[in-house]
């Protein structure tokens, strides 16, 4: 059960975020893009006039052997831009709800009150988690939906990549507690978060190369998922009022 505090201090976050035009375009149009506008024309193309990917010589990796046509786009493609969205919006709205603060040196307000710092930091991770989930997973509906009315991929083939979206989101969310530590301004945000996801980037493509069928989905969400705690584990250990308020 969350705490009163908690509440409280995720309202505000909430709020805020709602109060942020700059925010929320951010978090919006770079989904809107990579799970709909992107995909959406390729997928009718797929359906209209299937195209084949020619077989890879030696083998090849086996996550890639078995995709043909839509197969391809559907299972190796969209995934990525899945994964790549759900890592993206976590880390705009951590720019926006905890490095502006410290910018605008609003951070000691927080702190004079009458909370722990751990209330404060769970409420700004379950706001970014919040955000991240319901902007990209409605985007994400949409395509998933088109997928299975042009017939390119069964329901449950959709529902999967929920696993990895979900997974993405959440590890994005707890990598923005060592953005919160490592970044002073916007500009420092963006190399930061350049440097904390290349290594997630790797190891999604990694994954999604390497192994085939369905269970891609799950392995996946699994890396994803170690990723974020790895992360979270180190931010927990770190963090003290002194580095958060520096």
């Amino acid at each position: 059960m969350i705490d009163r505090s908690v509440r409280i201090l995720l309202g505000k976050e909430l709020a805020q975020l709602g109060r942020s035009r700059a925010a929320l375009v951010s978090a919006t149009l770079i989904p809107l893009l990579l799970l709909v506008i992107v995909p959406v024309p390729q997928l009718v193309a797929f359906s209209k006039a299937p195209i084949n990917i020619p077989e890879l010589p030696g083998g090849g990796p086996a996550g890639l052997q078995s995709l043909r046509g839509a197969d391809f786009f559907v299972q190796l493609l969209y995934p990525l831009l899945v994964t790549i969205c759900g890592l993206i919006v976590p880390s705009l709205a951590a720019s926006y709800t905890i490095v502006s603060e410290r910018e605008r040196r609003t951070l000691e307000l927080l702190i004079a009150l009458p909370v722990r710092l751990t209330d404060i930091l769970l409420a700004k991770l379950l706001s970014i988690l919040t955000l991240g989930t319901l902007v990209t997973v409605p985007l994400f509906a949409i395509t998933a939906t088109l997928v299975v009315i042009l017939d390119l991929a069964p329901a449950g083939t959709m529902l999967l990549l929920l696993i990895p979206l979900v997974a993405a989101v959440i590890c994005s969310t707890c990598l923005s507690l060592l953005l919160t530590l490592l970044a002073r301004d916007f500009r420092t945000a963006n190399n930061v978060n350049g440097i904390l996801f290349f290594p997630v980037l790797i190891a999604t493509v990694g994954v999604l190369g390497a192994v085939g069928g369905s269970a891609r989905f799950f392995v996946l969400g699994v890396t994803l998922l170690t990723l974020g705690a790895i992360a979270l584990v180190i931010g927990a250990r770190w963090i003290t009022f002194e580095r958060y308020l520096d």
